[in-house]
């Protein structure tokens, strides 16, 4: 999402603006009418100590009180280096709201540039714990399987040639331990200056597919958390693929289920 466009419709009825630094943050500073919300609110931690989507009554809670509905365009914005904001953004999709981007610069950017922000919440009486809320505002869970993967999906396609799992995370974590037969596409090799998502798309296309990440492949993607994963989710939807799936247990999911390594 464009910074511009969203400067121009901060009082616009039908935007939500989400602030996915967390609660403490938005007190020292946020950009003017958004509403914080925590990463950790839209993640289920596992038993095994994976970090899961939230199931879809939560998902309706949390969201409801955020004031989203049908009707709503959501914008997500975070600080880079941090790249959970995205997670937020890919469990909106995942629940079937197609309207939501992540804006292209952090808060930290948005301020130098002297866009508007406020330490005013007044407007926003969010209490981060209480899920119930009475709200306006419904959102409806409308699940989108073709979004998300499991351990079992990985190892139902890890050897079909129409399908590539990709390594959000560091070359070090990589080489260190991986799902096998992984590629690695470190999530800042999307990015531009200021961690700004790469626009062109044709050039974040070419990129991917000089790795062996071509549009024609399902491509599941996974890192430590599922935060990464979530971003490089967001980047191989900008450069046009459509078949793009986010493994949200990812490494943590994959070893503690004593599934291989390489």
């Amino acid at each position: 999402m464009d910074a511009n466009w969203l400067s121009s419709h901060l009082s616009d009825p039908n935007v939500v603006i989400v602030d996915g630094r967390g609660l403490m943050p938005y007190r020292f500073g946020h950009i003017k009418n958004a509403t914080p919300l925590n990463v950790e609110q839209v993640v289920f931690i596992d038993d095994n100590g994976s970090n899961l989507v939230i199931d879809s009554q939560t998902a309706e809670k949390v969201f409801s009180n955020l004031g989203i509905d049908d009707s709503k365009t959501v914008v997500v914005y975070g600080e880079y280096p941090d790249p959970s904001a995205a997670r937020i953004v890919w469990t909106l999709i995942y629940y079937g709201h197609t309207d939501v981007k992540l804006l292209d610069m952090g808060y930290n950017k948005w301020q130098k540039a002297g866009l508007p922000i406020t330490t005013d919440a007044t407007a926003h009486n969010f209490k981060t714990k209480d899920l119930s809320i009475s709200v306006d505002s419904k959102f409806v869970a409308k699940i989108n399987h073709a979004t998300r993967a499991d351990a079992q999906t990985i190892k139902e396609k890890h050897n079909d040639p129409n399908v590539v799992i990709v390594d959000a995370r560091t070359p070090q974590e990589h080489f260190q331990a991986r799902i096998p037969g992984s590629i690695l596409h470190n999530w800042e090799e999307g990015l531009g200056d200021y961690g700004q998502m790469i626009k062109d798309k044709e050039a974040l296309r070419k990129d991917f597919e000089e790795k062996g990440i071509t549009a024609d492949k399902e491509v599941i993607c996974y890192c430590h958390a599922g935060m990464r994963a979530s971003h490089k989710y967001l980047q191989l939807k900008q450069a046009g693929f459509d078949n793009v799936r986010v493994y949200d247990g990812s490494i943590i999911d994959w070893a503690q289920r004593r599934n291989p390594l390489r």
